[in-house]
């Protein structure tokens, strides 16, 4: 869990009221002494928002969430976005720009960056903010010197953004309901929409609406093969509207309706079938699925003790993995693949994990990044491993590491990384002390006297990657941290007899709301941290490169067909650039996955290229410390198990060769160019 987290009282409890979604703000020391958990929640008062907080005991508050009574839970439908904007999360607003009116004087950036603006000294301000007695009172005093900010508002506002991972469209205003009615609706009923009839008037004709029934049965039974609308409009004008037709003054005929009963026009007749049925089912109806399949467009097949809290601060590191990587279709070495971790350093456990080939940072840094903030089903899915292999409960990212979630504040942040945590270009160099906690969890070699030489595994870049996730889930379930825990901590490990590892400690501060973590959507995490691309659509699907993707939501959106009939317009999307298996592309606004397709029988793997590769106390510590190392050594044999079940090849597998490895050529350079994105083929 995370600041954010949302959670409610399903029967009230104490100040807590049942059916409130309630938002975990954090705990801090009062000036009593006494540790207090902080609780915001929003109410609609007319037609404005407002925030209000309660202060709760941290203890009260713990022994309600895992007491035996439970009066408190974690709401199981979580928002992204604060209530007023629930129904359009996950939509890209920017990428929604350029289908508004040129006549808005602001686009949807500048609006929530005017907002942003009126709160941005609060949100530098917030530990200040959140830890005050009394923080809405806070932050009326820090903008009463602003006449343009109303003290309710900048609350709101500033709650909305810290609340929702820091997300700058949190402060989005609420207008994607305008002019969203029904003409169905009983005020509208009798009033015909649409365009004008230029002959006839802007009165003449009825609303669609009261029709739709007696269209919809009169298409039913005059339907079939080579049966046009065209025809069927005309016979169901005459038979089932009783309509008649006349001529004018001018020789002109006119359909009309002796009684004054609603009829339809073709443009109607026709968006009642469609909008029901839809086209492709009308065409096979007129011209039979056969003609239909042969002209469609698309095909359909083919040092710790100061940190108490989850996430409260992250040490990240990047080592190269002492084996060499082996090349698809050759025997040669490929370049040495280089892994980012990062690392609690409350819980010790590692967050999240990421890859580059050589010596380029950004990709390893920007894929450990998406790994940390998205549920790790998601990473095995994406690298190829199954789901139940991966028992890897970290999610989230500290508050240092948020951003607007833009283009522009992903890559300062990775750029920031790059120059904190600059790689290692020797094998693997560890700088002891500066970052303890990360450099202690790196794997171990045994340093080799006389000439140089190297180990040149059995395993490709795909395969190695495989491993170091699978050595990272790993580490959270061996990793010895009983010297972090408390007393309580402790009598409680020993209660249930639990291991000292990073993965249990993480779920005990996790249960209690221990966390400092905050949230990322999936979306938002592809955005900022994937690579941003541009792709070409035909026929068989999207294409990168030498694959095609494809998924079933992508082509319940209709877009495929209108950018293959279109000529030099390109979906944009983004892929993560060490496994190229899913992309993403943005339509309308939201975020669509596709999976590469097969297109020959091949070896799955291939499917997963990568585009670059006290004496009482101590006593029941030693008891705790006893069941970690034997619950340590099971992991490490379950892990490896899975390792090989999955891959076919051992854990270290491998042959040392003497020397150094030479330069890649022919088809391994090719190979490397293509893991590196420098080649189309």
């Amino acid at each position: 869990m995370h600041i954010g987290v949302q959670i409610e009282a399903p029967d009230g409890w104490k100040s807590l009221s049942k059916s409130v979604r309630y938002y975990y703000v954090g705990r801090h020391k009062r000036d009593d002494g006494k540790e207090k958990v902080l609780l915001a929640w929003f109410v609609k008062q007319k037609k404005v928002w407002r925030v209000f907080y309660v202060h709760i005991s941290s203890q009260d508050f713990e022994n309600a969430l895992v007491g035996e009574t439970k009066s408190i839970r974690v709401v199981s439908k979580q928002y992204n976005l604060p209530v007023w904007l629930s129904d359009i999360e996950g939509v890209n607003f920017e990428e929604l720009e350029s289908t508004r009116s040129q006549n808005k004087t602001q686009t949807y950036r500048q609006q929530v960056s005017g907002r942003f603006s009126q709160i941005s000294e609060l949100v530098e301000l917030e530990s200040e903010i959140i830890t005050a007695d009394n923080p809405l009172k806070k932050i009326s005093e820090l903008v009463c010197h602003d006449k343009s900010t109303h003290p309710h508002r900048a609350q709101v506002w500033f709650f909305s953004y810290i609340l929702h991972g820091h997300d700058i469209w949190a402060l989005k205003q609420p207008t994607h309901g305008n002019g969203k009615w029904s003409r169905k609706d009983g005020k509208h009923e009798n009033k015909k929409f649409g365009r004008v009839s230029l002959d006839k008037g802007h009165g003449h004709g009825w609303p669609s609406s009261i029709m739709e029934k007696q269209i919809d049965k009169s298409y039913l039974s005059r339907c079939g093969l080579g049966r046009t609308m065209r025809k069927i409009h005309a016979e169901a004008l005459i038979e089932d509207f009783k309509c008649t037709v006349i001529c004018d003054e001018n020789n002109e005929q006119i359909i009309i309706q002796k009684d004054n009963k609603p009829y339809p026009s073709y443009g109607q007749f026709r968006w009642v079938i469609v909008k029901k049925y839809g086209l492709a089912a009308v065409q096979t109806t007129v011209w039979g699925s056969p003609r239909v399949r042969q002209s469609a467009v698309v095909n359909e097949g083919n040092y710790t003790q100061q940190f108490a809290n989850i996430l409260e601060n992250v040490e990240v590191d990047v080592y190269f993995v002492k084996e060499r990587p082996k090349a698809m279709h050759s025997d040669e070495a490929m370049p040495a693949l280089a892994v980012a971790r990062a690392v609690c350093v409350t819980t010790g456990g590692v967050v999240g994990v990421g890859f580059s080939l050589g010596s380029e940072t950004g990709d390893a840094y920007r894929s450990m990044l998406f790994c940390m903030v998205v549920p790790k089903a998601i990473v095995a899915r994406i690298y190829g491993i199954p789901p139940e292999d991966l028992n890897w409960v970290m999610q989230g990212v500290p508050a240092s590491f948020t951003s607007d979630r833009g283009p522009a504040g992903s890559a300062k942040l990775v750029s920031d990384l790059e120059v904190k945590f600059p790689i290692k270009t020797i094998v693997p160099s560890y700088s002891g002390q500066s970052k303890a906690v990360v450099e202690s969890g790196h794997p171990r070699d045994v340093k080799l006297e006389g000439a140089p030489s190297y180990v040149q595994s059995d395993l490709n870049v795909v395969e190695m990657m495989k491993r170091e996730i699978y050595l990272a889930a790993r580490d959270n379930h061996t990793k010895d941290i009983s010297g972090r825990l408390n007393d309580e901590a402790i009598h409680e490990f020993l209660q249930k007899g639990l291991a000292a590892t990073p993965h249990n400690y993480w779920q005990y501060l996790d249960e209690r709301l221990r966390t400092s973590a905050h949230s990322m959507t999936f979306e938002n995490a592809v955005r900022a941290f994937c690579t941003p691309m541009e792709f070409e659509v035909d026929k068989d699907g999207v294409k990168f490169r030498h694959r095609w993707y494809i998924s079933e939501d992508f082509k319940a959106t209709g877009v495929q067909k209108k950018l293959v009939e279109s000529v030099n317009i390109k979906l944009k999307g983004y892929v993560l650039n060490m496994a190229v298996r899913y992309i993403w592309v943005e339509v309308g606004g939201r975020l669509i996955e596709l999976e590469a397709m097969r297109r020959s029988r091949v070896d799955g793997d291939e499917l997963y290229v990568p585009l670059s590769a006290l004496e009482s106390t101590a006593e029941m510590l030693a008891a705790v410390r006893s069941k970690t190392r034997n619950s340590a050594e099971a992991a490490r044999v379950d892990v490896e198990t899975k390792f090989f079940e999955a891959t076919g090849k051992r854990w270290n597998q491998g042959v040392r060769h003497g020397g150094s490895p030479k330069s890649a050529s022919g088809t391994t350079a090719h190979e490397v160019k293509v893991a590196n994105g420098k080649s189309n083929r």
